[in-house]
Formats: structure tokens, C-alpha cells, sequence
């Protein structure tokens, strides 16, 4: 059995609901499945082209499960040393509106493979897992800076401690980008073939890393994770860019506080899709105007 131990430490709250969807957080194994979900298939979507929903189907099943088969790979919590958010977090933290219950803390996350299986599968759930705590976080309000972990320590050399200064994160965020982009074309090779491969021509009908992958690092200095996060929300206007309530459209930008030293900055990427009121230059001209540095990674840069 493969198994790996990962040591995780928030560095802003976690909005979670409870297994009753009620308003008292809980940590349970679900929120995380779905974020390595979501991550796995942004970065399939850069390798087997921007139409091919079956094959995405069948490469996101071969690790996460569907309804044909169970997920060779399992989720659960270990040790956990956590504690609710005081006082109550908001959810537009630079209004100081609407107070949510959140938590905080160190926890540990388990991930096995009960079944000698294909290595391969288990390499795309540890890149996975590493994708969505890079770039993104867990719970509500993610893509703008809750839900924002740390990894402490590690089992398995395949999956790194976080970084702290910005140098740092330049190698960390190219090392998980082009781990998950090999192991991504190593299964869609193995189980599609290299004859059924392609690039996209145009946006997908999904979230990927096709014409994807315009990153941005700030290393604005805060004095803490929040004060990062508060800073970036003031500066961001309503536009429909960004997604909306009406129509229900997530937003392409996620943004994520990161330690720069002995302070914080933020990493911001954008996954782009085919949306009604997508605009990727607006997208452009904002994050170029917040001051950050852009990060070039293979694969992943071509918007």
C-alpha cells in the first residue's frame, strides 16, 4: 500500500460547512477530494485538447473515480490540533461584512493507495493535491484567500514543504506546474495514446491549463496573510470578469496568500474556460496593474 502523510497548517481560516450543510464548520476528507478534482482536470484539459470530454472523463475516473468505477486512491484525516476562527472571519474581510464561522490550526491529511495499482495514478493524486494547495485553497471563498494552507512536512519526496521567500516560490511553482504536466501526459499517453493528443485551438468548456496558467507573484510585504488578502480585494472592482451570481459563473482568478520572507505577498492564477462574459484582457490588465511579477512556465503560459 502507498500511502503519504502530509502536515498542514492554515494561513487563513477555512470556511467549511458541516456534513448537515450547516453553519458549523467541519474538517472532513470531501472539500479536498474535490479540490485535487478540479486541479487534476484543469491540467488533463492542457494536455488531451479542449473538446475531448470523454477522454477527460476517462483520466479523471482513473484517478478520482465516476460512476463506472471507485477511486483507486483514499482520502482521510489523521492527528489534528485545531480550533475556531477568533474572532469570526467575514467574508468580505475588507468590508467587515457578513461574519462566518471558520477554523484554524495544524492537521494531518492521509492519502493511500490501497491496491498496488499504476504508479501513475498515484503520482496524479500527490500532483494534484500539491496543485490545489499551491495555487488555490479549500472551502468557501477560496479563490480569494481563505481556505489558504501550508505544507509543514511531508512522507513522500514527490511532495514538498512550502516555501517562504519569493525566490523560493518562483522554484516551487515551476517544479509542481511541470510535475503535474508530465504526469498528466504520462496517463493520457498510457490510456488514449499519443495519436489522440492535442493542444486546444480555442477556450474550453472547462476550466484548464490550455490558454491557461497566467500567473502572477506579489511580494507586497503584509504584515500578515489577511492584510495581504484585504489589500488585494480593495483594489478589485465588480466586472463580470471576475464571474458572478447572476448568471452562476465561478471566477477564472484564484488568489492565494503566500509567506515572502517575514511577510506576505500573494500568488494569483488565472484558468480561463468559455464563458458568456469571459474578458481574459481585462483579467490582464488588472493584475498587471497590482504591480507583480509574471512567472513563465512551460505549458501553462499561452494566455
Amino acid at each position: 500500500m502507498r500511502e503519504l502523510r502530509i502536515k498542514l497548517e492554515t494561513v487563513t481560516p477555512l470556511l467549511l460547512h458541516g456534513a448537515d450543510n450547516d453553519k458549523n464548520p467541519e474538517l472532513r476528507p470531501p472539500p479536498f477530494r474535490g479540490v485535487m478534482r478540479y486541479w487534476w482536470r484543469a491540467a488533463l484539459g492542457g494536455i488531451i485538447g479542449d473538446k475531448n470530454l470523454n477522454a477527460l472523463h476517462e483520466l479523471e475516473g482513473a484517478v478520482f473515480g465516476n460512476t463506472e468505477r471507485a477511486s483507486p486512491i483514499v482520502l482521510r484525516l489523521g492527528e489534528a490540533s485545531i480550533q475556531s476562527a477568533e474572532p469570526k472571519p467575514y467574508l468580505l474581510p475588507h468590508k467587515s461584512v457578513a461574519r462566518r464561522d471558520g477554523v484554524v490550526g495544524i492537521f494531518e491529511l492521509i492519502l493511500t493507495q490501497p491496491r498496488h495499482d499504476d504508479a501513475l495514478i498515484w503520482e496524479a493524486a500527490c500532483a494534484s493535491l500539491e496543485l490545489a494547495l499551491t495555487f488555490g485553497g479549500v472551502g468557501q471563498r477560496s479563490r480569494r484567500g481563505y481556505g489558504a494552507l501550508r505544507i509543514v512536512e511531508a512522507t513522500d519526496d514527490k511532495v514538498k514543504p512550502f516555501p517562504t521567500t519569493k525566490h523560493a516560490w518562483k522554484r516551487h511553482v515551476q517544479r509542481v506546474s511541470q510535475q503535474a504536466i508530465d504526469v498528466a501526459m504520462g496517463i493520457a499517453n498510457q490510456t488514449l495514446g499519443a495519436d489522440n493528443l492535442g493542444r486546444a485551438k480555442s477556450l474550453a468548456d472547462y476550466p484548464c491549463a490550455t490558454n491557461a496558467g497566467l500567473i502572477q507573484l506579489y511580494d507586497w510585504s503584509e504584515s500578515t496573510a489577511m492584510d495581504a488578502v484585504k489589500r488585494f480585494m480593495r483594489q478589485t472592482k465588480k466586472h463580470r470578469a471576475f464571474g458572478g451570481v447572476n448568471p452562476r459563473q465561478a471566477s477564472p482568478l484564484w488568489m492565494r496568500p503566500i509567506q515572502t520572507g517575514n511577510s506576505y505577498g500573494l500568488l494569483c492564477t488565472v484558468l480561463t474556460s468559455d464563458f458568456r462574459s469571459a474578458n481574459y484582457d481585462y483579467l490582464q490588465r488588472f493584475l498587471k496593474n497590482l504591480g507583480g511579477e509574471p512567472l513563465k512556465v512551460k505549458g501553462w503560459n499561452t494566455l
